[in-house]
């Protein structure tokens, strides 16, 4: 006697799904490469173009008034606490090339992974690159903030005007929080959709 299964597969879905989702990856991981190349250039061209001391600008006026001299102290210590702020932010800027290395990376993977159709995998990459893009980018974000999102120079200067640097700070923190959360939140549904429409359906026969 012969028994035939009660369930079986139905056609498989459209590849195009999978390879969708790959060239969205592909997409990525370019921007990727570029924000790790922006970060291996970035130092270079800073050091170039930002001389270590204020005297390399402007030499110290030796024979010069004493106001001459008090404007030249005050330039020279704006030009250091310049400097300060700017080599924080290459350190961060440094951390966040290795955080876009490893995004480049997992994303080339997905993206070869994907475009081979082979979707447990692929999707299980692309759901790693969600998580590190996200943690990453939380970290980075802190560390940003905790550097200051704007300068101590410029809020204690009398003779610079800002704006209420509470309110900038405030904004800018919904601003880039918002943005993370939603950025990641989208290619998360992007994720599931794909995961949904890329799953073999079976049917019962009757």
């Amino acid at each position: 006697m012969r028994f035939e299964a009660a369930y079986a597969p139905v056609a498989e879905p459209s590849p195009w799904w999978l390879k969708g989702l790959a060239i969205l990856m592909a997409i990525l991981t370019a921007f990727m490469v570029l924000g790790s190349i922006s970060a291996i250039a970035s130092p270079i061209i800073l050091d170039r173009l930002l001389p270590d001391n204020y005297e390399d600008i402007e030499p110290y006026p030796s024979e010069g008034s004493d106001e001459e001299k008090d404007e030249w102290e005050e330039n020279s210590v704006f030009w250091d606490e310049l400097v300060e702020y700017y080599d924080d932010m290459i350190g961060l800027v440094g951390i966040q090339g290795i955080h876009s290395a490893i995004l480049a990376f997992v994303g080339l993977l997905s993206t070869i992974v994907l475009w081979k159709e082979q979707r447990e995998l692929g999707i299980k990459l692309v759901g790693s690159w969600i998580a590190i893009n996200f943690l990453g980018g939380a970290v980075l974000f802190w560390m940003f903030t905790r550097i200051g999102v704007i300068p101590d120079f410029t809020t204690n200067s009398e003779e610079i005007e800002v704006i209420d640097p509470s309110i900038i700070e405030d904004l800018t923190l919904a601003i880039g929080w918002g943005q993370l959360v939603f950025c990641n939140a989208l290619f998360l549904a992007i994720l599931a959709l794909v995961s949904a429409k890329s799953k073999p359906e079976i049917i019962s026969r009757e």
